[in-house]
C-alpha cells in the first residue's frame, strides 16, 4: 500500500508539475495575444467609430437634402403657380376678344366680297343685271 501511496503521490506531483507548465504557456500565449492583438482591437475599433460618424453625417447630410429638395420643389410649385396666374390673367381678356376679332374680319371679308370698300375708291361700276347678280345662287 505504501509503495502505490509513493506511486500515486508521484503520479499526482508529476499532473501538477505538467498542470503548472501547461498554466505558464497558456499565461505566455495570453501575454503574446494581449500584446500582438491589442493594437489591431484598438484600431478596429477606431475604424468602427469613425464608421459611425461617418454613417451619422452622412445621414444628417440626407436629411438636409431631402429637405432642401422638398422646399426647393413647393417653391418652384409656388412660382409655377404664380406664373401661371400671371399669364392666364391677362391672357383671359385676349381669349375674349378673339371671337369678336374674327367676326370682325369675317365681316370685313364679306363686306368687301360685296364690294363695298372698292365702291368709294372707284367710279360706279356697272350695274349688273338682277340675273347675273342672283347666278352664284344657282347649282
Amino acid at each position: 500500500i505504501a509503495v502505490t501511496t509513493l506511486v500515486q503521490a508521484a503520479f499526482m506531483v508529476g499532473l501538477a508539475l505538467g498542470g503548472l507548465r501547461l498554466f505558464r504557456r497558456v499565461e505566455e500565449l495570453q501575454t503574446r495575444i494581449d500584446r500582438d492583438l491589442k493594437p489591431t482591437l484598438d484600431q478596429l475599433s477606431r475604424i468602427t467609430r469613425n464608421v459611425a460618424e461617418v454613417t451619422d453625417l452622412a445621414t444628417l447630410q440626407a436629411r438636409r437634402v431631402d429637405y432642401f429638395l422638398a422646399d426647393t420643389v413647393d417653391k418652384l410649385e409656388g412660382v409655377t403657380s404664380t406664373v401661371r396666374d400671371v399669364v392666364t390673367h391677362p391672357l383671359g381678356t385676349f381669349a375674349d376678344l378673339i371671337p369678336f376679332v374674327r367676326g370682325l374680319r369675317k365681316g370685313i371679308d364679306v363686306y368687301r366680297q360685296l364690294g363695298g370698300f372698292e365702291s368709294r375708291h372707284r367710279r360706279r361700276a356697272p350695274r349688273r343685271s338682277a340675273a347675273e347678280d342672283d347666278e352664284h345662287l344657282f347649282i
